[in-house]
């Protein structure tokens, strides 16, 4: 099966032979230690090398204001059970990261999304649904975005944006839930600035190693505002005790070897070439009229089909042609998306991702003839 739907990263190119060195090294020297209980906060050495890689962002915060998570998910899952209540509403990107979307409603929050152009999200479409949310009795309690190569759109918010989104949170106030998986992930290797510095009082801000680094590990942190640091904790704390000390410690012996930031690079550089072998294929295959954003970094490209097609219905028939993607609709909770579809590019293969793109071709230039030949 060729998946474009799975949106893990390629693990091909990691120096496993320095980190089984690392490894064995750790658990000779320290073993007692990574498997015993640890700090429900994380090591000091790993937050120490959080807090030097959020300065690639322009966040400026100490290794003790950072709270290491189980991934950045369970991260956000603790947030939102400690400041979401049900009834209230959380504003997303239209399109937005279903897994995000799930962890809110799973708090009986509503989601309302706000529309996106190729600079994000747009700060006046927010504007107007906040006061349209208000002026129905809803509490609008915050703003969950990711601004970086976003998930599923792939698009960047403008940095114009980025202050003017912070400024309409702040004026409402609303908090700001800042995803940022995919941050140092641009093909070109610029670092677009957090929207969190100048709005530490109101934003948390959510990172990851999963997409730099190795998914399996399940590592991630959140840096709360300091009023919610102790809440968010202890909530962390009842649902974990703690992280697990040996993935830490591995991940901080990565970091150790400024050689990590080579290997970013090179991994960069494959995520250009699968996108670039991806749309090439696409622009060959896909039927008039179809349209795809041009991301700049990350995982993702967003696909339009002609209207009459609906990528959900057809899901099953590009499976048993071996290909699988994942529909619009699993992005929307107001049931949009059925003629969008998302593409990871991140993981198959270049010769997989060719094969995948023209099967898919196959399959939408069929559905359109089909539609045409009833009307």
């Amino acid at each position: 099966m060729i998946s474009f739907a799975n949106g893990a990263p390629y693990l091909g190119a990691l120096p496993f032979d320095r980190i089984a060195a690392d490894a064995q090294r750790i658990l000779l020297d320290s073993g007692e230690r990574s498997f015993q209980y640890g700090s429900s906060d994380g090591i000091p050495e790993l937050r120490a090398h959080i807090s030097e890689l959020m300065k690639l962002e322009g966040i400026t915060a100490g290794p003790d204001e950072v709270i290491v998570t189980s991934g950045s998910q369970q991260a956000l899952d603790v947030a939102a059970r400690v400041l979401v209540n049900p009834g209230d509403v959380i504003f997303a990107e239209a399109p937005s990261y279903a897994g995000g979307m799930a962890v809110f409603t799973s708090y009986e929050a509503e989601i309302v999304h706000v529309p996106m152009d190729a600079d994000g999200l747009i700060p006046e479409e927010l504007e107007r649904l906040i006061g349209e949310v208000r002026a129905a009795g809803k509490t609008a309690r915050g703003l969950y975005t990711i601004p970086n190569f976003q998930n599923p759109g792939g698009v960047n918010l403008s940095a114009e944006r980025r202050l003017q989104v912070g400024e309409l949170c702040r004026s409402n106030d609303l908090l700001i839930f800042e995803d940022n998986p995919y941050g140092l992930l641009g093909f070109d290797g610029e670092t677009m600035p957090a929207i969190q510095p100048g709005f530490e009082d109101i934003t948390l801000y959510f990172g990851s190693f999963s997409k730099m680094i190795a998914p399996g590990l399940r590592v991630g942190w959140v840096l709360p505002p300091a009023s919610l640091y102790g809440h968010l904790l202890n909530a962390s704390e009842t649902s974990q005790l703690n992280p697990s000390v040996y993935s830490q410690q591995l991940i901080s012996a990565y970091l150790d070897d400024p050689a990590w930031q080579d290997k970013l690079a090179e991994y960069r550089g494959i995520y250009r070439e699968k996108f670039t072998a991806l749309v090439e294929t696409l622009t060959e295959v896909m039927p008039a009229g179809t349209t795809w954003n041009r991301p700049t970094g990350g995982f993702y490209l967003w696909v339009t089909v002609p209207e009459r097609i609906d990528t959900e219905a057809l899901v099953s028939e590009c499976i048993e042609r071996g290909v699988v993607y994942v529909p619009g609709t699993a992005f929307y909770t107001d049931g949009s998306g059925h003629s969008e579809l998302r593409m990871s590019f991140c993981l198959p293969s270049l010769d997989a991702i060719r094969k995948g793109a023209a099967i898919l071709g196959e399959v939408f230039s069929d559905a359109v003839a089909g539609t045409a030949i009833s009307d």
